[in-house]
């Protein structure tokens, strides 16, 4: 008996560090703790077990998301407080980026499902940005004539890329400067500046 959720969880870490032609079947019975057969037996392989990490870890990136849209904190603060958790937690390569990244650079080019999966998650993603912009702007922090859509494809590319450089290395420090930096391409109103002025939010 194992817990299918941990096996991924497992295989989904294995695959994000190596990418997955560099993750033998060797690799997963190692990081899993389950022998070969039983791997074959309950995913079917190697593809069919990355495919579920993959799928898996593309719903935990909007998730995540869509819980900074729903915090408790004043929009622009969470928008903050996001570029300050990416900085924290993949700087000086603490944490390498998601499985959902490395496929997106290693496989979306070979594999329509995962390209299909990637731009459908990225879409997702990009929305839930681009609302918590819609949100600052109905709370007078954001000038109302914004594009949000455009600032919305910014911060996604901009913390997603953050979280890649981190990967690689890129201090703590650094991308902490680079992140709050970003907030000078969002046009604050009075009460945008007043609010990033108090306290930094939820980045833990």
């Amino acid at each position: 008996m194992f817990d299918e959720a941990e096996v991924i969880a497992s295989a989904s870490r294995a695959f994000a560090k190596t990418g997955y032609a560099g993750t033998s079947m060797d690799d997963l019975v190692s990081a899993t703790g389950l022998g070969r057969q039983s791997l074959y037996n309950a995913f079917g392989g190697k593809k069919e077990l990355f495919m579920r990490a993959f799928l898996s870890d593309t719903e935990d990136a909007v998730a995540a998301i869509e819980a900074l849209r729903h915090g408790v904190d004043s929009p622009i603060v969470r928008i903050r407080a996001q570029l300050l958790k990416v900085a924290v937690r993949y700087g000086s390569a603490r944490e390498q980026p998601s499985l959902f990244a490395k496929a997106a650079m290693e496989l979306s080019s070979q594999d329509t499902v995962v390209a299909a999966s990637v731009c459908r998650t990225f879409n997702n993603m990009q929305s839930h940005y681009r609302g918590c912009i819609i949100d600052a702007q109905e709370a007078g922090e954001v000038e109302a004539g914004t594009d949000a859509d455009a600032l919305g494809a910014f911060f996604l590319t901009l913390i997603e890329g953050m979280a890649m450089l981190g990967g690689s290395g890129v201090s703590r420090t650094k991308l902490t400067t680079v992140g709050l930096t970003s907030l000078a391409a969002i046009p604050l109103t009075d009460r945008g500046r007043d609010a990033l002025e108090g306290p930094a939010g939820d980045w833990s």
